[in-house]
């Protein structure tokens, strides 16, 4: 194993050998030896002090205390229990915030509309525009965060995210539809960088024994997101006016800040270069060998196809509801909680589910990612349809008496689709330990593509169709049927970059 300090030749250890290493200010780290390829390494007494840019370190570092803790942990060096729990609760929140800000705008747009005369065509305009600058940094962050320290870009995010939500209010007021989607296309271009970042963050500190649930979690502080805005928006919007929602939720960014920004610090200040001959620069990314490999095009399919009917609840849901059955849109938004509350169950129910059957020995990494994301893509499409068939019967808008039906069959629809976090929405760090934030950037980006198009597709189909609804389900269904069958043939846990 080869170890290089900062201004000093590397030299190779064996197993068993002392080693000595200092940090960056000079002191000298207590140190344990070599075992099995791996450094172990024991901070002072009280401290973390190997948070490093995870890029200069190999994979296998682990930190321990001088107390011989119980866990070590694989990845980011120096993370005990407790401060792994801390990383994953602190990027649960950011995912939370992240939701909020853009679920603002499903709820605020129907008062929006009815205010500035928007038809569905414009509605789908407005909330595409979010995701056509949602995708340009997916890949480019992914990049960032594989180059950068992925703390440091992921703050950046949230900074630009969260001023941009806040300018939203103002540009739609200045009778500038293309000042708007200016803005909305801002906004998203700040959001583009935080999964990519948090991919690489998780993929550098959680161990693999508990990485599918941790994901998990962290996906359905999104859920959250959505629901708690789904919640509060109405009444928000009731007191203080549409305006209000985004200032107050843009403001969520910041506060959230004042916790991460103390963490991106410490990392930053306390770095050991520990590094290895098999460790690639973040420069040398294979481009080559990720735009060729099935497995990849596997994760994008199933991502692409799950994204597709997630943009399309995401966005259209609260309308649909107000549409097809003639609710409020306070009744809309709080109809739309339903589905959501069950998805942040289900999705956390498969991290533990999938860790649990790969843990255990039931089936292995690549089987357990396949059954997730089958019941995750062919669930929903089975819901679809029949929602789809309701719609093509003749449901008009004022029967009340089929609402219950609709809410069940949402329900099942968007609660199936969270067993995806334990599918394809883990399999980017089973690929790759030094490029899952690319990975992921990738697949996000084009799944944001399909989703912008989706959106705005949508509102154009309703204008034609008479809001037809039953065209848009079924062309879901069958985009969530294609996207599991290219899953299920190629994707793959092998490590390959």
């Amino acid at each position: 194993m080869k170890i290089g300090a900062r201004g000093m030749n590397s030299k190779t250890y064996q197993d068993d050998e002392s080693v000595s290493i200092v940090d960056n200010n000079g002191k000298s780290m207590p140190h344990r030896a070599v075992k099995n390829n791996i450094l172990v390494v024991a901070p002072p007494k009280g401290q973390s002090v190997l948070h490093g840019v995870m890029k200069e370190f190999p994979d296998n570092v682990v930190g321990t205390t001088t107390e011989e803790k119980d866990t070590e942990f694989m990845g980011m060096p120096g993370l005990d229990m407790k401060e792994v729990l801390i990383l994953v609760g602190m990027i649960t929140a950011v995912s939370f915030v992240c939701s909020v800000d853009r679920a603002a705008m499903s709820v605020a747009i129907l008062p929006m509309s009815a205010e500035f005369g928007w038809d569905s065509s414009v509605k789908g305009a407005v909330s595409s525009s979010f995701f056509a600058g949602y995708m340009i940094t997916n890949i480019f962050g992914g990049y960032l965060a594989t180059r950068f320290c992925p703390k440091a870009v992921l703050a950046a995010g949230v900074i630009l995210w969260s001023c941009f939500t806040i300018e939203t209010p103002f540009a739609a007021s200045s009778d500038s539809l293309s000042a708007l989607l200016l803005v909305r296309g801002i906004m998203g271009i700040g959001e583009g960088v935080a999964y990519p970042s948090i991919q690489n963050i998780v993929r550098h500190s959680v161990p693999d024994s508990m990485r599918s649930r941790s994901l998990s979690f962290i996906y359905s502080g999104h859920q959250l997101g959505t629901i708690a805005s789904y919640l509060s928006s109405p009444s928000i919007i009731s007191m203080y006016g549409w305006q209000s929602v985004f200032g107050i939720f843009g403001s969520l960014g910041f506060v959230w800040l004042l916790g991460w920004l103390p963490l991106t610090r410490q990392a930053q200040g306390n770095v050991v270069e520990v590094k290895r001959e098999s460790v690639t620069p973040a420069t040398s990314i294979p481009w080559k060998k990720i735009a060729t490999s099935p497995s990849v095009w596997a994760i994008v399919a199933a991502q692409v196809s799950v994204g597709i009917g997630s943009g399309l609840s995401f966005s259209w849901l609260p309308t649909y509801f107000s549409q097809q059955y003639n609710v409020s849109s306070d009744q809309a938004a709080y109809l739309c909680l339903i589905p959501f509350v069950a998805t942040v169950v289900a999705t956390n129910m498969s991290g533990w589910i999938a860790d649990g059957l790969v843990n255990n020995g039931h089936m292995n990494l690549t089987r357990t990612r396949k059954l997730m994301q089958g019941i995750a893509s062919v669930g929903p499409a089975l819901f679809l349809f029949q929602l789809a068939a309701e719609s093509h019967a003749g449901i008009q808008p004022n029967v009340h008496d089929r609402l219950g039906e609709a809410v069940a069959l949402v329900t099942a629809w968007l609660a199936l689709g969270g067993f995806s976090a334990a599918g394809y929405g883990s399999n980017h760090t089973d690929l790759s330990k030094s490029y899952s934030g690319i990975l992921f950037g990738l697949s996000n980006g084009l799944a944001s593509i399909a989703g912008s198009i989706t959106i705005y597709a949508t509102g154009v189909i309703l204008n034609k169709s008479d809001n037809d609804w039953g065209i848009i389900f079924d062309l879901a269904a069958i985009i969530y049927i294609l996207g599991a069958l290219v899953y299920v043939k190629f994707a793959s846990c092998e490590e390959e970059f």
